[in-house]
């Protein structure tokens, strides 16, 4: 989900909140061994930049979201490239700013970890480090002390309890809901006929020469009487490993279930015209000469209410969870003091 994505992140130190591990942007980093741990952070960390309400988020603060934010981070020789700084550490103090925001409301609302939940998370990041002393070095190195380092996974989790509170409980949806919709819009739920394809492709190229297409033609005629003594899925599969031009040759030509609507004339005559298990002759395409084998078929189908509300309760959701993470995030900045330094 965008929306909740990048307000929360997967965070392996936290504790479970029902049946997910939501945990804010704002939540410290650890390595899976005390050796990655990173080296003492430049006093310039510290520097102040932006404020919520009076409470300060740091440079430090900032520059791990970004690298939350940037998955090339590492290879990157530990920064963000120059080109995408700005558009990059926006969207980590806008983050930052909701995390924050959030936090402050679950604490007005009177929420607070239970005590048990708390030594259940702080067990789970001891227990990423190889000993005690490591994980107490890293709370030092990397946050000043180890209280402050697990202030910070206590926070983190009453964030992601707040969120699931808010948004992720509230947008549960009911079977009632879900069926009524399904009726609603049965017609949508067709799944459209299908074929289950092998294919050999000889490329073509661009702007050919008359002697380019005529190697072409002639190399994939050479090919058809060994593809279409091939019997097998295997058979056909192992020659398009051999010969075939175009990226699915790794995947032994199979491109696995398509939708008829979806395929071009020339291709639809083709498949049309063959029976499960044959081989078709050669169809010339835009680009490319190719021979299809038709693996299986299956036909139109209403697919029912079991069929699809797993898929359908996920999609909605998700949907909702959006809307409710935009208008929460819109709610909590309303009036907030709300400084980018």
């Amino acid at each position: 989900m965008k929306a909740l994505g990048q307000a929360v992140l997967i965070f392996a130190l936290a504790a479970p909140l029902a049946g997910q591990q939501l945990v804010p942007s704002h939540a410290p980093t650890a390595p899976a061994t005390a050796s990655a741990a990173a080296p003492s952070a430049p006093l310039d960390l510290k520097k102040i930049a932006a404020r919520v309400n009076g409470v300060a988020i740091t440079e430090r603060d900032v520059r791990e979201q970004m690298q939350r934010l940037f998955p090339y981070y590492s290879i990157h020789g530990g920064k963000v490239p120059e080109k995408y700084q700005g558009e990059i550490r926006q969207k980590a103090i806008d983050q930052l700013v909701t995390d924050e925001l959030m936090f402050q409301q679950a604490k007005k609302d009177g929420m607070k970890l239970p005590a048990a939940e708390a030594q259940g998370v702080l067990r789970q990041a001891r227990a990423r480090f190889g000993s005690q002393a490591a994980y107490e070095e890293f709370g030092k190195d990397q946050y000043g002390s180890v209280q402050e380092f697990e202030r910070r996974l206590r926070r983190a989790t009453l964030i992601a309890e707040y969120q699931n509170k808010e948004i992720v409980l509230k947008s549960r949806v009911t079977d009632l809901r879900l069926r009524r919709l399904y009726e609603k819009n049965k017609k949508t739920f067709l799944r459209p006929e299908s074929v289950w394809l092998q294919t050999i492709t000889i490329n073509v190229p661009p702007n050919p020469s008359d002697e380019q297409k005529k190697m072409a033609r002639k190399r994939i005629e050479e090919i058809l009487p060994l593809a279409r003594a091939a019997k097998t899925f295997e058979q056909f599969g192992s020659l398009a490993e051999k010969v075939s031009e175009d990226d699915y040759r790794v995947m032994m030509g199979d491109r696995k279930w398509i939708h008829m609507v979806g395929l071009p004339p020339e291709i639809k005559a083709a498949v049309d015209a063959v029976q499960v298990g044959q081989i078709s002759g050669v169809i010339e395409t835009a680009g490319s000469l190719t021979i299809l084998r038709v693996n299986d078929r299956r036909p139109q189908k209403q697919m029912s209410f079991d069929e699809v509300k797993d898929k359908l309760r996920a999609q909605l959701e998700e949907a909702t969870r959006q809307d409710r993470f935009q208008i929460l995030e819109k709610q909590l900045r309303k009036g907030a003091r709300i400084e980018v330094l």
